[in-house]
């Protein structure tokens, strides 16, 4: 549906960097109107044992001469579609939705789970009868809460679902995720905010930037492609952060946090390999070599962080490189 892929690319482009989970982004397609928390508050609902996490401060993107590029773009085709979207849920994804996150959890190298929250004031019955209109929930009654688990097509299995936690808050992901969120209320379970490792992590970062997310690499990194570009240094990063801000530049800092100093060296020396080699392929493509060009790489003690910094009209340049002609 295309007022799905409206609410998807207008929130989750650029989050590239955080591939591992913007998969979850999907969900957002059920949208509710919401204020801008504090990032504590806005993670109070995120289990304790997610190893991942990401948030999108919708509301900076909005503002932004990326997303004014993007609505001057596509806004002819998703127009109709939106429209009939705000008519049938009351909400406005390029307004109302101020905030989002989504975490998870690797089970093994082909399945995770994850969750998705949205902080917000919405009609609930409204909401309900739009999902109603488009797929034939399942409804599961849990810790005094109704989940509604959605089936994507017709005849498939229902994986995902989407629980009302109250009259700000919405849930989404997989059974046992939305559990674990229900959890938190009903029995006292701890947040993601009483997890040393990652609250250590989220507390470094403002909820003001654009895109963000941080993960406990220990926990990932045994389901990882054996094969990367960080070859056997990968086994060494301990966890990693980011952020990404888009307005007439790109600009974004990712630090991975190695086991020990010499570990660190050697990805910092692998990062800048890749980098300088991109560089000399780049000699055929000018934008190329100016984007890589953008990128500094720097190393202090067991960290090893990548800055971005780069005009946002060179994404537009090398785009369409890619595109069928």
């Amino acid at each position: 549906m295309k007022h799905r892929k409206f609410v998807v690319i207008s929130t989750v482009i650029m989050v590239g960097i955080a591939c591992a989970v913007a998969g979850l982004a999907l969900y957002t397609n059920y949208s509710v109107k919401a204020s801008v928390p504090s990032l504590p508050d806005a993670l109070s609902n995120i289990p304790s044992d997610c190893q991942f996490i990401f948030g999108i401060n919708v509301q900076k993107f909005v503002s932004s001469p990326a997303y004014a590029r993007f609505q001057q773009r596509h806004g002819a085709q998703i127009g109709s579609d939106l429209a009939q979207f705000i008519e049938k849920t009351g909400v406005d994804p390029r307004t109302d939705i101020s905030y989002l996150v989504a975490a998870g959890r690797a089970k093994d190298k082909e399945k995770g789970e994850g969750v998705v929250i949205v902080a917000g004031k919405f009609n609930r019955d409204k909401i309900t009868a739009y999902i109603r209109s488009k797929s034939t929930p399942v409804e599961t009654e849990y810790a005094g809460a109704s989940v509604l688990m959605v089936p994507e097509r017709s005849g498939e299995a229902i994986n995902k679902g989407l629980v009302f936690l109250d009259d700000g808050e919405i849930a989404l992901g997989d059974l046992e995720s939305l559990k674990s969120v229900l959890d938190i209320r009903a029995k006292g379970n701890k947040s993601i905010m009483f997890n040393p490792t990652m609250s250590k992590l989220i507390n470094g970062i403002s909820p003001e930037e654009m895109f963000w997310f941080a993960g406990d690499a220990t926990g990932i990194i045994a389901n990882a492609p054996v094969s990367t570009p960080l070859g056997a240094n990968i086994s060494s990063i301990q966890s990693i952060v980011g952020t990404l801000n888009i307005a007439e530049t790109v600009m974004g800092k990712i630090t991975a946090t190695a086991a020990n100093a010499d570990s660190a060296a050697k990805l910092a020396d692998v990062a800048r390999g890749f980098v300088a080699l991109g560089q000399l392929s780049g000699d055929q493509n000018p934008d190329l070599k100016t984007l890589l060009g953008g990128l500094a790489i720097s190393q202090d003690s067991t960290q090893v962080s990548i800055a971005l910094n780069f005009p946002t009209d060179l994404l537009d340049k090398l785009g369409t490189l890619h595109r069928p002609r």
